[in-house]
């Protein structure tokens, strides 16, 4: 394998970062992606949901392969598939080299960030979508759009994203869970995320 830069932010980045409401943190990852190849053709990131479900409820009963049609349909080959069986640093290096692909991240957490502190809690129980643009070796950092997160706790100073999350929290909150109870979507995996191909 060749060796990673230390330091890699994306040359693409969305055209604007949206704040959802309740729901719909999928289509919003999906919506910045393509608006950074210049694919972004909707008003609304509700508007790229391929069904009534999807654009009416809560979006949490989307499968694996979900969001890699909707990227088709705008000519992006994408990917989802779970990195669960990987130990940590296998993981971090996973998403280091598809950064540094120059190609965004979207990936699964559990959502402990409703505000700028971590609640454990709800970290457990809110699957969530967030999307990775850059990564910093040096500070264990990824560059982060974060749709969930307040606006009143946005950095706006980052190259890229809306926030910083550490390697740590990264691999703490991507790991939040194989399934939830609540859910009826059995296909939930634990350390989910969709790749970029193209």
């Amino acid at each position: 394998m060749n060796k990673l830069p230390s330091q890699y932010i994306l040359t693409i980045k969305p055209a604007e970062y949206l704040k959802q409401g309740l729901s719909h943190c999928g289509v919003y990852s999906v919506k910045a992606i393509l608006s950074a190849f210049g694919k972004d053709d909707k008003d609304h990131p509700k508007e790229y949901h391929t069904n009534w479900v999807g654009k009416n409820l809560f979006s949490f009963a989307t499968g694996e392969k979900y969001y890699d049609n909707i990227f088709k349909s705008h000519g992006l080959k994408a990917k989802t598939q779970s990195a669960g069986h990987l130990p940590s640093e296998e993981k971090l290096d996973l998403l280091r080299i598809l950064l540094s692909k120059n190609t965004p991240v979207m990936i699964r957490i559990g959502n402990g960030y409703l505000t700028n502190k971590y609640n454990s809690v709800l970290g457990k129980f809110i699957p969530h979508w967030i999307t990775l643009w850059g990564y910093d070796e040096s500070e264990k950092i990824f560059f982060v759009y974060d749709s969930g997160l307040p606006l009143k706790h946005w950095d706006k100073s980052l190259p890229v994203g809306n926030t910083v999350r550490t390697y740590r929290e990264v691999l703490r909150d991507w790991n939040f869970g194989k399934w939830q109870p609540w859910c009826w979507n059995t296909s939930f995996k634990n350390n989910l995320y969709t790749a970029i191909l193209n």
